[in-house]
């Protein structure tokens, strides 16, 4: 199955932005951890604040899950950098522009793109 339908079918499920990403990694990882995913809930829309994005916490601790040594060092930083440039941004509220509706437009595309690059710096193969 690609990318994008495992995302669509995670957002069936209910789930929100970073647990999608949590839940792609431990697949990927071969991983099992619904708790890990049920407190993931707590980045869901920023903090339910328009803040940090889910997207992005997530993937950070992604990272970590996956190999904490090299998170601590160079993964971290080149992830965020990454999402900074791509997304204008580290805030829901200033990567939607305030504007709650361009969730629609932009958040299905940021997760497929923030789980392809931290696959990419864990050299990790999406299934």
């Amino acid at each position: 199955m690609e990318l994008n339908e495992r995302i669509f079918d995670l957002k069936l499920k209910g789930y929100c932005c970073s647990q999608i990403i949590i839940a792609l990694g431990l697949e990927d990882l071969g991983k099992e951890n619904e708790d890990l995913i049920v407190a993931m809930n707590a980045f869901c829309v920023g903090l339910e604040e328009g803040k940090l994005c889910g997207t992005l916490a997530a993937a950070v601790c992604l990272l970590f899950l996956a190999d904490e040594h090299a998170a601590r060092t160079e993964l971290r930083g080149a992830l965020m950098d990454w999402f900074y440039d791509r997304f204008g941004g580290y805030d829901c509220d200033d990567i939607v522009q305030g504007n709650e509706m361009n969730k629609i437009s932009v958040c299905p595309g940021m997760i497929a793109e923030t789980y392809e690059k931290a696959c990419d710096l864990l050299d990790l193969e999406p299934r």
